[in-house]
């Protein structure tokens, strides 16, 4: 009997600190982009040859709690390549990754460049990876969702 005493106390006291079974099992809270790297312009373009270059990709790795990116050949305005600011957000068992590329449209030459990643300390169970890319065109911000996949970690 003192046995369950001390189970439902515990139990109250985890309840309390707003604290569950799941979340003492590893949520992800020390998930954390790490090793964010981008490439300088890898090949030039004017507009009109950039149709046959668009070999936009995605590469994703996953080992030890470590999950690797690299997006690969992202098309955008020469020199924009070095402003690619890339952040995190977890929601839920989504990890939001956003690569906010810039003012895009405002040179006329078009760069391939390659921005890689890594999300360290993932989360224990399952979740959703969602990539989208965010430029700003004539002052308006468009987003696009470039990757989305469900791992079972």
């Amino acid at each position: 009997m003192r046995h369950i005493k001390l189970l439902l106390l515990s139990a109250l006291l985890l309840n309390a600190l707003g604290c569950s079974k799941k979340d003492m099992e590893g949520t992800g809270a020390d998930t954390h982009l790490d090793n964010i790297t981008t490439s300088g312009c890898l090949m030039k373009t004017d507009a009109l040859a950039a149709k046959d270059m668009n070999t936009d990709s995605i590469n994703v790795t996953i080992a030890g709690g470590t999950l690797s990116v690299t997006h690969y050949n992202m098309m955008l305005d020469c020199g924009s390549g070095e402003n690619i600011v890339t952040t995190m957000e977890i929601v839920g068992d989504t990890i939001m990754v956003t690569e906010d590329v810039g003012v895009q449209g405002q040179v006329d030459c078009l760069c391939l460049y390659n921005n890689s990643f890594q999300i360290v300390d993932l989360p224990t169970g399952g979740f959703t990876l969602v990539i989208k890319d965010v430029a700003s065109y004539c002052g308006q911000p468009q987003q696009r969702i470039v990757y989305q996949h469900h791992f079972n970690n």
